[in-house]
């Protein structure tokens, strides 16, 4: 089973740091940061060690 997690934190583009947040599911804390950097990434074409995690937490339940 997998949870939502919001992950936060910098990558660099160019020559300055742009701040993200990124909402991903995920079976762990390890694998949120790997799947948003995966993300940011692909988007961004930003490496893998341009990129820095701050937190990871669990996204709050929404009620419906």
């Amino acid at each position: 089973m997998s949870n939502s997690y919001v992950v936060k934190g910098k990558f660099k583009l160019k020559y300055e740091w742009k701040q993200f947040t990124k909402t991903v599911q995920a079976k762990d804390e390890a694998s949120a940061a790997s799947v948003a950097k995966s993300i940011l990434g692909g988007n961004h074409g930003v490496k893998r060690f341009e990129i820095k995690v701050d937190s990871v937490e669990l996204a709050p339940v929404k009620a419906q």
